[in-house]
């Protein structure tokens, strides 16, 4: 049987995750929704494992099915689109199945986890798509989605193996105890992993400019005119605003946010991301060869926020750690 602790230990880390969340702004309410979602399963595992009351059998079922349209539904804000209604049967297949099928209940569990796993790691985001999200912070959604749709994948996974070993008999007790570590286990991590990709969304988005009626792709007179408005917004020092987004960038030049991203890709050659990271690197550059500032000052005021992003960029740009680049002497 599992540690009856485990579950509510996960339960108190995820309620202060989510209150992180709700005290930061509370923006993204898919990924409130995911983790408090996660946050109650694990709390009726731990009820299944203690005191066992009759409704948590239903419940909890409906509860786990609950968790992947909510997470695919917060990777679907990130896009800029409304998951659809749909989403929201399994649940109801979960009751309907419990009361007329209950034996297929977990293959019907096992399914979705799995379908939405490959779903999420087959989503795309194209260029412009992330208007929200702190340009360089890409990265952390880019991680999250892959782990969510990992975690799925292995949860759906183990339910596998263990309702394979109830069938053969296989000592009942330890494969349902196994599956329940694992699934607290999992669903604590699968909450701290989408938590992170929120706090890539500033507290405070600003309404986007409307991109106005759809055509031909734009001229590249009209694209020269969109970097002509961008370029010395970012000289200017725009570059420096870590919360910067392309939402943002787009409120400041007036100019749609397709348009700078279909700008930037084709006449720069490069995402708008590679553009203002290119402005930071260089910022960042000059304060540690003229200045004795920390690196980490030097990072916060070339416009990075986490040391992660800073040291990737700049050494995807030099070829060396900042603090390497200081001590090489390098121009």
């Amino acid at each position: 049987m599992p540690s009856i602790s485990l579950p509510f230990l996960v339960t108190v880390f995820l309620a202060f995750v989510l209150f992180r969340m709700v005290q930061d702004g509370g923006r993204q309410r898919w990924f409130v929704l995911f983790v408090g979602a996660c946050a109650t399963q694990s709390v009726l595992v731990g009820l299944r494992w203690s005191a066992n009351p009759a409704w948590v059998h239903i419940v909890q079922p409906v509860f786990a099915a609950c968790l992947p349209a909510l997470a695919w539904a917060a990777f679907q804000s990130l896009r800029q689109q409304r998951p659809s209604v749909l989403h929201g049967l399994w649940p109801f297949l979960v009751i309907v199945c419990y009361w007329l099928l209950p034996a297929i209940v977990d293959a019907l569990l096992i399914a979705e986890f799995l379908l939405y796993g490959l779903c999420i790691l087959r989503l795309q985001f194209p260029d412009g798509t992330l208007t929200r999200v702190r340009i360089g912070d890409e990265w952390t959604v880019f991680q999250a989605q892959r782990g969510i749709a990992a975690l799925l994948i292995l949860s759906a996974a183990v339910d596998a193996l263990v309702s394979f070993a109830l069938t053969r008999g296989d000592n009942a007790l330890a494969a349902s105890a196994i599956a329940a570590l694992m699934s607290v286990m999992l669903v604590g991590a699968a909450g701290t992993v989408l938590s992170r990709a929120s706090r890539a969304v500033p507290q405070e988005a600003e309404p986007p400019v409307p991109d106005g009626p759809a055509g031909a792709p734009a001229e590249t007179g009209e694209e020269q005119a969109v970097l002509a408005v961008v370029i010395p917004l970012l000289e200017q020092g725009l570059y420096k605003d870590y919360d910067l987004t392309l939402q943002r960038l787009a409120r400041r030049s007036l100019v749609p946010a397709r348009k700078i991203s279909a700008a930037v890709n084709r006449l720069q050659g490069c995402s708008v991301t590679d553009l203002v990271n290119g402005y930071r690197v260089r910022e960042a550059k000059r304060l540690l060869r003229e200045t004795d500032l920390p690196v980490t000052q030097v990072m916060l005021e070339a416009g990075f926020q986490t040391k992660s992003n800073f040291n990737r960029a700049f050494r995807a740009a030099a070829g060396l750690s900042p603090t390497e680049y200081r001590h090489s002497g390098n121009e």
